[in-house]
């Protein structure tokens, strides 16, 4: 079965500072996949790349079986890769407005079809249609993210750093749509600073360091191993 997201061999740099060496990662078909490692380590980079906002030096980036190393991030997404960023939404848009333009240049019928699909998924944000996206909280503005992403209707879904700043309780929610969406067969690469948030979603785990993959792991071969979680996320690895 094709995967749906490879990562072949992947070196990058910013100019003469390399940040990536010879990373190795694969999403397999409605997989829900963890990234983690301390700030630093190259996880941010790695997903920029994968979405095509930064051209590798070396490797290939394969998106449903065709390589996509040379496609650019627009039409990465028209081929049904989405990435999720922050809380990045207009502030002075209303929550419908965001999510209409986000499917901006999308046939019309499937652009109404992936608005209609989002609200379902969260029908806290539909009861905010007309609210300025600025007004929002915290846990709204990351949902009103995630639901823009959906509206593009994508095969596979790229989160950076979802629960960073919001409250346990908040977090708990999102992680709850996440796993909903997965469902669905949307498969996922979550980037996660706290491995515990991507232990309670991962199938798999991929830890990070000094810009190469240091070690992969099941979730539940971790589940009971708190002295080698801690050993992975502080670079101890053996």
């Amino acid at each position: 079965m094709t995967d749906a997201l490879t990562a072949t061999g992947i070196c990058c740099a910013y100019g003469p500072v390399q940040a990536l060496f010879g990373v190795d990662l694969r999403v397999g078909p409605g997989e829900l996949v963890g990234l983690c490692g301390p700030n630093g380590v190259g996880k941010s980079t790695l997903l920029r790349v994968l979405s095509g906002l930064h051209r590798p030096s070396s490797g290939t980036v394969g998106l449903l079986g065709a390589d996509v190393t040379a496609v650019p991030a627009a039409r990465r997404v028209r081929l049904g890769l989405s990435t999720v960023v922050g809380q990045a939404a207009y502030g002075s848009l209303t929550v419908l407005e965001n999510l209409r333009l986000q499917g901006y240049g999308m046939p019309g019928r499937d652009a109404r079809a992936g608005l209609d699909a989002a609200l379902a998924v969260f029908p806290r944000l539909a009861r905010r249609a007309h609210q300025p996206a600025a007004t929002l909280s915290g846990g709204e503005r990351q949902m009103l993210v995630l639901a823009k992403a959906l509206v593009q209707r994508p095969r596979v879904l790229l989160v950076d750093e979802l629960s960073l700043g919001l409250a346990p309780i908040v977090v708990g929610g999102l992680l709850e749509m996440l796993r909903r969406i997965n469902a669905t067969g949307v498969a996922m690469l979550i980037v996660e600073q706290s491995v515990n948030v991507a232990l309670s979603l991962a199938d798999r785990l991929y830890f990070l360091e000094k810009g190469a993959v240091a070690a992969e792991h099941g979730a539940a071969a971790l589940a009971g191993r708190p002295d080698l979680v801690r050993s992975l996320m502080l670079g101890g690895h053996s």
